[in-house]
């Protein structure tokens, strides 16, 4: 497959060439992986180490780049920022960019570990950070799981919400009711399917649903079509009765295989609420 970002990439490395301030350069992300390959819809995801960062974040350097189409500066990881980029040909790069400094701090205490423990590649080094990234990164993904304890507030969180946003919907606040129901209510879902496709299958979940039509297994993917709403009352209806009945079963399930207490009173009670309702 052509390597679509060669030339983005050869730019920078001639900037850091030139400019004694620019102390590393460090691919993350597909272009580095050994499974999940890049493929010609992935983006160029890149850790920079600059004294000076504003050159990088507000300065002229992306436009130095390529042919900038769309651009913005975003938060991220340890409290910093990246600056992302849209180029001509839908070419998107994602930088990073700390001092050298922070750098060293977020590899040091592992806040890098997670985007570099798929893989990364150093492209440029000056200040020895891919002897600390080999040192302090660990190659192994390890998944957090939930105590017993966040398990039941998330439980109760979900069934709170199910009882809530039926309210919005019987009140006419459709575009709120939704926002619940395909947003909020989504994350809470994920994160109990994590649990359970870890927990059953020792499966290796990625952050934010990715690749979940790889992981999850066929039960779960036939029901989650169902789960989300159009903009439409009886749609929304329909869609919170699929999502609270998915994550319902799945929270049991993932009870039975942690050994933890099932809320079955908060869930039988946004049931109850639920019919009470819409099942008129």
């Amino acid at each position: 497959m052509q390597d679509r970002y060669a030339q983005i990439r050869s730019r920078i490395l001639e900037l850091a060439e030139a400019d004694e301030g620019i102390k590393a350069v460090v691919a993350i992300g597909s272009s580095t992986r050994s499974e999940v390959k890049a493929d010609e819809y992935s983006d160029l995801d890149l850790i920079i180490a600059a004294e000076d960062t504003e050159k990088w974040l507000y300065g002229d350097i992306p436009g130095r780049l390529g042919d900038v189409k769309i651009s913005f500066v975003d938060p991220t990881l340890g409290g910093g920022k990246e600056r992302r980029v849209l180029y001509n040909n839908a070419l998107d790069v994602d930088m990073i960019v700390f001092t050298p400094e922070q750098l060293v701090s977020a590899v040091r205490d592992g806040v890098a570990g997670w985007v570099c423990n798929r893989g990364y590649k150093v492209l440029y080094d000056t200040m020895g950070i891919g002897e600390m990234l080999d040192e302090y990164v660990c190659r192994e993904v390890k998944y957090s799981q939930l105590t017993e304890d966040e398990y039941k507030n998330i439980v109760n969180d979900f069934c709170f919400h199910v009882v809530w946003a039926g309210k919005k919907i019987l009140r006419g606040e459709l575009w709120t009711a939704k926002m619940c129901i395909d947003a909020y209510l989504k994350n809470h879902l994920l994160i109990m399917l994590e649990m359970y496709a870890v927990n059953k299958y020792k499966s290796d979940v990625w952050h934010d649903g990715r690749l979940l039509d790889r992981w999850a297994d066929e039960s779960i993917k036939t029901s989650l079509p169902k789960c989300f709403a159009h903009y439409d009352r009886e749609d929304m209806i329909a869609a919170l009765a699929e999502t609270k009945s998915l994550f319902a079963h799945t929270a049991e399930e993932v009870a039975a295989l942690k050994g933890f207490a099932y809320p079955k009173v908060a869930v039988g009670y946004a049931d109850e609420v639920f019919a009470g309702f819409f099942d008129k």
